[in-house]
């Protein structure tokens, strides 16, 4: 993207706003929906939340299957653990 690693910190870390130019980049190369960013989403809905979103999108019906049940067992590893 040619912008310096510098810049991008300053854009992940103290929330310098980026130009409009390498926004979009960052969008496209992040698979990120620029809606997100412009329309309201609920506050509990982290990033990584955002992007899962997107990823299951994106996904066959299979991978939802397998994306599904995986997450099912490690929602019960988590639970003997506590």
């Amino acid at each position: 993207m040619f912008i310096s690693p510098r810049y991008l910190a300053n854009i992940e870390n103290k929330g310098q706003h980026p130009s409009l130019q390498i926004f979009f980049e960052l969008m496209l190369r992040y698979n990120i929906s620029v809606d997100q960013f412009l329309l309201e989403t609920p506050p509990e809905k982290n990033t990584q939340r955002r992007q899962l979103d997107a990823l299951l999108d994106g996904m066959s019906d299979t991978g939802i299957r397998i994306v599904t049940a995986t997450s099912k067992e490690i929602s019960e590893v988590e639970k003997e653990g506590e």
